[in-house]
């Protein structure tokens, strides 16, 4: 078979003790050594096919993410266009910032996703004691769903208590259930007990030192058997919780030992153990508690309903009642006063465990990638979050407002005028004092011969639609917005009043949009283009042509403007003394006009490469900048406030 190009996009790759890094490193692993090529976009340490991005710090919360050993990424436009340029399909595992950032700019780029879910609300809820709280795991669930798990077509679920929970929550990708599996180095083995274990039955337990994991139940439990003597617990995981549980286990009369352990002293210690609990109220799969069966460990496990790891118990010895710490020293006991029957279901687990080898569970994942990519050939992404309640007339009547631009009369045209000269006087103000905005080649305008044309820029920054305007001011510049932004509340009736055209998201809006921007060329405006088709803010080069500008160049004759819009800094790297910012600078280039000689394919085609080498050296044209950027900056406020005082004496 053809091998994939994948890349893997997930806040944190590096840390041992995260179930997430530690599976998707894994599979990383079995991919590349099935033969497909696969990158990851995290934080972390530079790597082979790695893209590193820099980590993110949450303003007054930033101690709770540390104590929860967890790192957020920084959302990088660069970084993701690097990491995703090529690729067949791109695997997301978290719905965080960085995540959701990252399926934009993949949908922009018409890349294949898909997304795993991993976090389950009460993994947050139970950190801020809210666990049991139904109100706020669902609305953690819709949150996920709306702005994150529905642009997908498909979920990747650990687990079928996931999945059905997903399916609950009104999740209506398809649900692909496929274990993260476990590792071949978990295995039984003989193992030399540590004189420390040799008179006591050892029990472990692995996971995160959190709420949700509920430890202190083990510790109860414990207090509560009469072999509390006899017995020695062993957390191995870290977490805030470890003070609570060290301070909870204090009149125990063997101490618990907590420790973080490597994969290999991890193996060794689940072979000399007598006994693995799994005490959590939530989990989504428990990879744990099937790599100790794997090491031939008997599992005691809660019968939680929002845990799936009951799900791998051979027997009812094997579970406890939830919460319940005298039901769990009960299980406890059992299998203390039942040797021989813990010997024949030790071999019993072992060959469980056996069947959920990641050897078998990655052609599950990669038969997951193929499918979505078929998926997303034959029906594209999905169109949107499926509406509830009155959000779905709402929606229905946001549709119908979008079906198609009007065209303007005479006095729409006149209002439509006025408000964008004032728009652009404004606009001027503030993105002079903002970014200390600056034109150069105003004058190859002229060159234009009022016939109007298509502009054209790159895409680097969320005010160079304003930029633009500015730099073609006092022109009358029709712009091409995507239908996204109409509906958003305030900015959206502000785009129609100035008369940006949408772009078409259905078969009958796009005969629409043709007609929209072919109606502007013939009353000789300017259209204005971004070809490279979305933003990547700040991305230094210039990336690939679309077809659009040029298609409408040809079929109406009219001329592409290039132009560019560069961020530079001072000779000395100096920045800006008001905002601590570079410059920006606006260059407009000489007219480029259809080759008439050339049939309409390769017209389309020479003019946009003609268009791509313009604006590619106005990008890289070197713009000298004085290093007299105080100097600079106070004549800026005086020009604003020699603005401001004109305005105040013309309303008065």
């Amino acid at each position: 078979m053809i091998s994939l190009k994948i890349v893997h996009v997930l806040d944190l790759y590096d840390q041992p003790n995260n179930g997430v890094a530690t599976a998707t490193k894994r599979n990383v692993k079995l991919l590349r050594d099935l033969g497909h090529e696969v990158k990851i976009l995290s934080t972390g340490e530079s790597d082979v096919d790695k893209i590193v991005v820099d980590e993110f710090s949450l303003p007054f919360f930033q101690h709770l993410v540390d104590a929860q050993g967890f790192t957020f990424a920084k959302p990088d436009d660069s970084k993701y266009f690097e990491a995703f340029n090529g690729a067949d399909i791109i695997h997301f595992h978290l719905p965080t910032p960085f995540c959701i950032k990252g399926e934009k700019i993949a949908r922009q780029m018409g890349i294949t996703t898909v997304a795993s879910f991993h976090l389950q609300p009460q993994n947050i809820t139970y950190s801020i004691g809210l666990g049991t709280n139904d109100k706020i795991n669902n609305r953690l669930y819709r949150d996920f769903r709306k702005h994150f798990y529905s642009k997908f077509n498909y979920i990747h679920a650990p687990s079928r208590m996931i999945a059905d929970q997903l399916t609950a929550h009104d999740y209506k990708a398809e649900v692909r259930v496929i274990s993260n599996g476990v590792s071949n180095i978990f295995k039984p083995m003989q193992v030399e007990r540590a004189k420390q274990f040799e008179d006591k039955f050892l029990i472990l337990t692995v996971g995160r030192l959190s709420g949700e994991k509920r430890q202190d139940l083990v510790i109860e439990a414990v207090k509560q058997s009469k072999y509390k003597d006899k017995i020695q617990l062993v957390f191995a995981g870290q977490g805030p919780k470890q003070e609570n549980l060290e301070e909870l286990s204090k009149d125990l009369t063997n101490k618990p030992i907590f420790n973080f352990y490597s994969q290999k002293d991890l193996v060794k210690l689940m072979n000399q153990a007598d006994l693995y609990i799994h005490a959590s109220d939530a989990e989504i799969e428990g990879i744990s508690c099937l790599e100790a069966m794997a090491c031939g460990l008997v599992p005691v496990i809660s019968d939680s309903k929002l845990s799936a790891t009951n799900s791998f118990s051979l027997t009812e010895n094997s579970l406890f009642t939830a919460g319940d710490s005298s039901s769990l020293a009960e299980k406890i006991e059992y299998w203390i006063d039942n040797p021989a029957e813990k010997l024949s279901y030790s071999k019993k687990y072992a060959e469980k465990a056996d069947g959920m080898r990641v050897e078998n569970t990655i052609q599950d994942l990669v038969k997951l990638y193929r499918d979505a990519l078929e998926k997303q050939k034959q029906d594209g992404y999905p169109k949107e979050d499926v509406p509830h309640h009155q959000d779905k007339i709402k929606s229905q009547k946001e549709k119908k407002k979008l079906t198609k631009p009007r065209l303007p009369g005479k006095i729409r045209v006149f209002f439509t005028r006025q408000a964008k000269k004032f728009a652009s006087f404004i606009a001027y103000v503030i993105l002079f004092i903002l970014y200390g905005l600056k034109v150069k080649g105003r004058k190859n305008l002229v060159l234009l011969d009022d016939e109007g044309g298509i502009s054209i820029m790159n895409h680097i920054h969320n005010m160079d639609s304003s930029m633009a305007a500015v730099a073609l001011s006092p022109e009358d510049v029709s712009f091409v917005s995507t239908s996204a932004n109409f509906q958003l509340p305030v900015i959206g009736k502000i785009l129609k009043l100035l008369g940006v055209i949408p772009t078409p998201n259905t078969f009958s809006s796009a005969k629409d949009f043709v007609e929209a921007i072919q109606h502007k060329l013939k009353q000789n405006n300017i259209v204005h283009f971004f070809p490279e088709g979305y933003l990547l803010k700040n991305f230094q080069g210039l990336r690939d042509f679309r077809n659009g500008a040029f298609y409408f160049a040809i079929k109406e004759n009219k001329a592409i403007l290039p132009m560019a819009i560069r961020l530079v800094k001072s000779r000395k790297g100096k920045q800006r003394w008001l905002t601590g910012k570079p410059r920006y600078f606006i260059l407009i280039g000489k007219p480029l006009y259809p080759n008439p000689n050339l049939s309409k394919k390769f017209a389309i085609e020479d003019l946009k490469r003609r268009s791509y080498r313009s604006v590619k050296s106005l990008v890289n044209e070197e713009i000298k900048v004085a290093d007299r950027f105080i100097t600079f900056d106070l004549t800026r406020i005086a020009a604003f406030i020699a603005i401001i005082d004109k305005i105040r004496t013309l309303l008065w």
